[in-house]
């Protein structure tokens, strides 16, 4: 009874550390830390794809509600940008998490894998946009906007947005219709594999719609704690004996959630850039390893 007492402490605080850990790197970059925790279920814990998808989505919704709270009151959230996100990122999250249940181990094994890979790479390319972006901003919007401007400019949306701290960003929502399609394909991605949203549209809005990085991922952060719950849930609903699972919720949304509001206040008072570029390396890195544990 003992033994089985101190393995429980040992999962427990594992899932504890690896959450927090989570929370901390998704509310920092906007990642939702999905990309950590799937590879830790399936080659740590030897889960099957659908119950590691399922528990990522479930931790990434608890760790996002502590950052959207944050990111509410700090008033860095884009209500024509959520609109434009949640709602093809939720119709793509649905179809993901429903064909999940049909891959294999093996073969979720490679496409997390390559997709990891993938999303490191865009990551670093966009930091390098993002630098372009920064040294061209002022110029680009010398002209002041009228604060709450949301009116069509040629065919963009103009906003001008004030954080509770007194900073002020003026920019365009440039291309709507781009902005539903790469959300609907991060929504499929997420649900497909447990990962969040934010590697795939938060670069997108950051290096090519050129949106303020504080902005586009507590927008996108705030969305995932909503279409995170919802994919989590069909997840469950696959899963042959969910109740067995439910013992890893608890240390899982501790952890999360603790971990969301380290990672929200690093975010505030950090560089994004620097962030980034440990960021993308990282997920690179990640992806590798994943390989080589694949092919064993």
């Amino acid at each position: 009874m003992y033994m089985n007492f101190l393995n429980l402490f040992i999962v427990y605080f594992t899932l504890f550390i690896t959450a927090l850990f989570v929370g901390i790197v998704g509310n920092t970059i906007g990642i939702g830390g999905g990309i950590l925790l799937v590879p830790f279920f399936i080659f740590y814990m030897h889960l099957s794809p659908l119950e590691s998808s399922g528990l990522s989505l479930f931790t990434i919704m608890l760790s996002t509600m502590g950052g959207s709270y944050i990111f509410y009151k700090d008033k860095t959230i884009d209500l024509n940008l959520y609109l434009m996100i949640l709602l093809p990122a939720l119709f793509g999250i649905i179809i993901g998490s429903v064909l999940s249940r049909y891959i294999l181990t093996n073969q979720f094994k490679w496409v997390l894998s390559f997709i990891i890979i993938g999303i490191g790479i865009f990551s670093l390319i966009a930091t390098k946009k993002q630098a372009a972006y920064k040294n061209n901003y002022s110029d680009k919007y010398a002209a002041p906007l009228k604060s709450g401007d949301t009116g069509f400019l040629r065919g963009h949306i103009r906003k001008t947005l004030k954080e509770s701290n007194g900073t002020t960003y003026d920019y365009e929502i440039k291309s709507p219709l781009s902005i539903n399609i790469f959300s609907l394909i991060a929504g499929f991605v997420s649900g497909f594999i447990g990962i969040g949203i934010g590697g795939i549209t938060g670069t997108f809005l950051t290096a090519v719609e050129q949106i303020p990085p504080r902005i586009a991922f507590s927008t996108i952060i705030s969305i995932m704690a909503i279409i995170s719950l919802i994919g989590g849930l069909i997840h469950f609903y696959y899963i042959k004996n969910p109740l067995h699972m439910a013992i890893y919720i608890i240390p899982l949304g501790a952890g999360a959630l603790t971990g969301s509001k380290i990672g929200a206040f690093i975010s505030k008072n950090s560089k994004a850039k620097t962030l980034r570029i440990y960021q993308g390396t990282f997920i690179i890195l990640l992806g590798i390893l994943m390989l080589a544990l694949s092919a064993l």
